[in-house]
């Protein structure tokens, strides 16, 4: 009798268990990524435009070591993908893959490195086809397609001049949380202005943070022999001073974000990231509707495997508060490095259920971690209604739209804390 008990309890241990890894069959990868290594977004002495050379040179460009960050990740891509997986094809097919870049230098060319290191040139590539049979060109090299989006696509990267965001940050100006950090980031500006003899505008000084981290990639012996104050002590205080900052601007709040009976913090997730996680579950779904369809699936989602989109490290950040998961960054400034990486991968079971995993890379020489444990209650895999009601509860208002419609330009307001790193 036991025996017999015990056999029915493994049967229906077994039929319960429809996300063995074992039965899971990938489908679908959605990645976003952190562009490479940048120059400085703005001059600050004693490093100006004219030092920044590389990748064509000026502010913001993507530098040598940049390019090599991102051809590496997506020589990663390539390990996991075609090479571990056998998912992904080895050469370049058209209809398996689509990338989008902000239209942005330093994305869309980390995007092109990228896709350099995911379909390098090699003997998989087939002359005549692939690329051209002439002798003056590189044998086994070919163009990947990269899709530019366009000013109305400004929400998903957190560009646009909203005016429910800045309300937002008038709002969270109230709470005591914000205004220690907000004192303490003050008091760190005026202390740095004093030190590099700014007598105007003290208070809105705050461009040294995002500059050192890139001017000490490339120009570190300088800042120590011409700026007497500088140490790493000074750096480590910048970048943690502004931390807190960054992840109010992602509606990261380490307590009660409620002012007037409105949940400050939620509704900044709405805004920043709400249209993008949305975005990424509806593809998944799309993809699953597809799948399950069989041969009446036509067009872009029947062969699509990969999509990929190259952006900023507010984007990932945002997104990995709308996941529950903001504490896995493990910068000193808490939004993601150079070369960081999100996937969003879709499996189908035999009963064509449909699954997704999350795994993130924190900067360009991590490997990826499974956070899908972390976002699912512990779980291996998340069911896609799981993540539809992540997304859904994020879901941004019917006139979010009218409300955040205009790219953001030089004179736009940006309420009472400033964007700080892109």
């Amino acid at each position: 009798m036991l025996r017999f008990l015990l056999i029915i309890l493994v049967f229906e241990v077994n039929g319960q268990k429809k996300n063995d890894s074992d039965d899971m069959k990938l489908e679908f990868v959605q990645t976003l990524w952190r562009h490479g290594d940048r120059a400085a977004l703005f001059p600050l002495y004693p490093i100006f435009e004219s030092n920044w050379t590389f990748g064509g040179g000026g502010f913001g460009q993507l530098t040598p070591l940049g390019m090599a960050q991102m051809k590496d990740l997506g020589a990663l891509y390539r390990k996991i993908y075609v090479e571990d997986q056998e998912f992904l094809s080895h050469r370049y097919i058209g209809k398996e893959i689509y990338i989008r870049s902000t239209n942005v230098n330093r994305t869309i060319v980390s995007a092109l490195s990228m896709l350099y290191g995911l379909f390098p040139p090699g003997a998989w590539n087939i002359q005549g086809v692939d690329y051209p049979n002439t002798v003056n060109w590189q044998q086994g090299f070919t163009f990947v397609p990269l899709h530019i989006d366009d000013q109305k696509t400004c929400i998903t990267s957190q560009q646009c001049d909203c005016e429910r965001f800045n309300l937002l940050q008038d709002k969270w100006a109230e709470l005591p949380e914000a205004q220690t950090a907000n004192a303490k980031m003050l008091a760190l500006n005026r202390k740095m202005a004093a030190l590099y003899n700014i007598t105007k505008d003290q208070d809105t000084f705050n461009d040294y943070a995002d500059a050192w981290k890139c001017q000490r990639n490339w120009f570190n012996d300088t800042l120590y022999k011409d700026l007497s104050f500088y140490n790493e002590d000074l750096y480590s205080e910048a970048l943690t001073t502004f931390a807190p900052i960054k992840r109010f601007m992602e509606g990261y709040f380490m307590n009660s974000s409620i002012v007037d009976g409105l949940d400050i913090g939620h509704e900044t997730t709405v805004i920043q990231s709400g249209d993008l996680i949305n975005e990424l579950f509806d593809r998944a779904q799309l993809k699953a509707n597809c799948i399950k369809s069989g041969q009446n699936c036509t067009g872009f989602f029947q062969p699509l495997k990969f999509y990929g989109y190259s952006s900023h490290d507010l984007v990932i950040f945002g997104l990995l508060v709308s996941l529950g998961v903001p504490e896995v960054v493990k910068t000193l400034d808490g939004w993601p490095d150079t070369g960081a990486a999100l996937n969003i991968e879709l499996y189908s079971n035999p009963d064509l259920e449909f699954f997704i995993k999350f795994l993130y890379r924190d900067n360009s020489e991590d490997d990826f971690e499974d956070l899908t444990s972390k976002v699912c209650n512990r779980s291996p895999y998340c069911s896609l209604g799981d993540f539809e009601k992540l997304a859904r509860n994020l879901k941004p208002l019917p006139d979010f739209d009218t409300l955040c419609a205009t790219p953001l330009s030089s004179s736009s307001s940006t309420g009472t804390f400033w964007l700080i790193s892109f």
